[in-house]
């Protein structure tokens, strides 16, 4: 469960004859605090340790002595949302254990080669969405007011966020959980399921909160290898969706799972589909417990100086982790250990892996051969391999990313990964999909010793982004490419298909400008761009650059890497019909996807 954390920097504008400047300003640390900041802007803004904004921060106008000083709050999402798995996963407990006989014996009987190949009687996943919460209008909010049931077991009051409007319904059916899903159906492979599923109740878990057509509990749903029933009903402030596991085989591979869609976040942006297989991948069984039976967890002490970590040590992993970060002694892939219970265990140490899927923190993550692995070594699961996508964060890193600290005295050895100081300019964040600062803060007290990467013990990035205070580039809520606003993201081309370009010495006629954002087409491996002025496309090959010729007075803009700025998630669009399910052969099982759906 992805929890959106909201900032809220308090800009303003100090208006004097020697010195116009705009300035930001938070409340958590005053992450880009400068010293003429007048003392009635600042003003506590965001809780460090839970990301809420404080209204009493927001403000807009003030004026200030003989100066004027215009003081507004803007709360601005960081970083995506905390995902909360474990704690669903407690309340919905184990998984009940479906009696189906297997067309193999088992495990053993599969063979595969050292590229990965496997036995050819294995399929890509049959995944199966059933929606009928979002076809009764009593499961669902209408209006603001109403009592709607959060899937959770208790009923909530609905506010304007929580609303399923028809076109919101129509995204999360025809367009989101389509996409979501076959994410995991393009890499994922199984020994298929040959009869139809027939599932006992779903008694005394949040599983049965969720409406299941009654002929699933006797003739069953054949053709499926997982079915998924969704909802949409309100979450909790701030949550983007989640998911849990409900019934499995008696190997542990998941057959059924549930899933809750907050009507807020529902939406066909990259980070929407994205975190929507996130939980859907908690859902087949990216779970610390289901790994932990499978033999995949091993705990070793004394990493960067923390008592132990916790990682996953299997094989495939080990593999792909040695390979990913170009450090042949990794002794496997971290986990997650901050975040609480809802957080820690189920996921990827965000420090090593943020820009991967299964990190604890939605973003556009990569779908990478780490998680690939883990569903591999699992035992039921194989990797279509070839179809990972690569993640640059901590790629080629070497043993030092894993082993050291990320700063030492304010200085690191990435710094493509993490900073040290905030400067005026705005910067591409590593998803390359906004533009940000360097968000690192002043704590009330001091870190914890293994975390001193700066001379003042207390500095360091804030606790809820799952860094291990390892300060990087956050982007704003505002300055996203796809869609921010324009005033704060001088010399930016904002549109659909935007990304953020690195840029050496960019000016207007104003200054200096920073990073910027402009449109991409990829086609046939290659990228082309399109700025701020010019309207022609140009070809922009890796390790060169574009020298702008309008709205620009100097420098350049640097062509990125095909796979910085090209990997997407395939946008599927399926029918919404109460009886629709395909009937795609086996071959194309790749594009098979079902989903159970009417309009009331």
């Amino acid at each position: 469960m992805f929890t959106f954390f909201f900032h809220c920097p308090l800009i303003y504008l100090y208006v004097n004859k020697t010195l116009p400047l705009l300035h930001f300003t938070t409340g958590f640390g005053r992450l880009f605090s400068l010293p003429l900041v007048p003392p009635i802007c600042q003003k506590e803004a965001v809780d460090d340790a839970t990301g809420v904004c404080n209204p009493d921060a927001w403000r807009i106008e003030t004026r200030h002595t003989a100066d004027v000083v215009w003081c507004c709050s803007l709360c601005l999402a960081k970083s995506g949302g905390r995902c909360m798995f474990d704690e669903i996963a407690a309340k919905a407990g184990r998984p009940r254990v479906l009696a189906l006989r297997r067309t193999k014996a088992g495990m053993e009987n599969v063979k595969y080669d050292r590229t990965g190949s496997v036995d050819p009687e294995w399929q890509h996943i049959r995944i199966v969405v059933f929606a009928e919460d979002m076809k009764d209008r009593s499961r669902y909010c209408t209006s603001a007011g109403q009592e709607r049931p959060t899937f959770f077991g208790e009923t909530a009051t609905c506010s304007q966020e929580d609303i399923l409007t028809a076109a919101k319904r129509d995204i999360a059916v025809t367009k989101l959980l389509p996409s979501a899903v076959q994410m995991h159906m393009d890499r994922l492979l199984v020994d298929p399921i040959t009869e139809p599923l027939v599932f006992p109740p779903f008694d005394g878990s949040v599983c049965s909160e969720f409406k299941v057509p009654s002929s699933h509990f006797s003739e069953g749903v054949p053709d499926a290898d997982m079915v998924m029933y969704a909802a949409a009903g309100p979450t909790p402030e701030g949550v983007a969706a989640w998911a849990t596991g409900c019934i499995t085989l008696d190997d542990g591979r998941a057959v059924a799972g549930v899933t809750n869609l907050g009507p807020g976040s529902i939406s066909l942006s990259e980070t929407s589909i994205r975190t929507a297989a996130h939980e859907i991948a908690h859902a087949l069984g990216f779970d610390f417990e289901a790994m932990n039976d499978a033999g995949m967890v091993q705990r070793i002490p004394g990493v960067r100086g923390k008592v132990d970590v916790t990682l996953i040590s299997s094989p495939r992993t080990l593999q792909k982790a040695r390979e990913h970060y170009n450090c042949p002694d990794a002794p496997g892939m971290e986990l997650e250990d901050e975040g609480g219970s809802g957080t820690a265990l189920s996921h990827w140490e965000r420090r090593n892996a943020k820009d991967e899927i299964m990190s604890g923190i939605s973003s556009p993550g990569r779908y990478t051969a780490l998680t690939m692995a883990a569903f591999e070594d699992l035992g039921y699961y194989r990797g279509a391999w070839g179809s990972e996508e690569p993640m640059g964060w901590g790629n080629n890193s070497g043993c030092e990313l894993l082993n050291e600290s990320c700063l030492v005295n304010g200085v690191t050895a990435h710094p493509d990964m993490f900073c040290n100081e905030t400067v005026s300019k705005l910067v591409c964040n590593s998803e390359r999909d906004g533009l940000g600062r360097c968000n690192v803060i002043k704590h009330e007290n001091p870190l914890p010793p293994q975390y001193h990467y700066f001379s003042d013990p207390s500095r360091g990035a804030p606790s809820h982004l799952l860094m291990d205070y390892c300060p990087s580039i956050d982007a704003f809520s505002n300055t996203p490419c796809a869609d921010g606003e324009t005033k704060f993201m001088r010399g930016s081309l904002i549109g659909p298909s935007s990304m953020c370009l690195k840029a050496e010495g960019l000016r207007d006629s104003q200054g200096v400008i920073g990073d910027v954002c402009a449109d991409v087409r990829c086609d046939g491996g290659e990228v082309s761009i399109r700025y701020l002025g010019d309207d022609a496309w140009h070809p922009c090959p890796e390790g060169s650059h574009i020298k702008p010729t309008t709205t620009f007075t100097d420098g350049v803009i640097v062509c990125p890497t095909y796979s910085e700025v090209c990997i997407k998630a395939t946008v599927v669009v399926r029918p919404s019909s109460a009886s629709y399910r395909s009937s795609v052969p086996q071959s194309l099982l790749l594009t098979l996807f079902a989903i159970v759906y009417a309009a009331c």
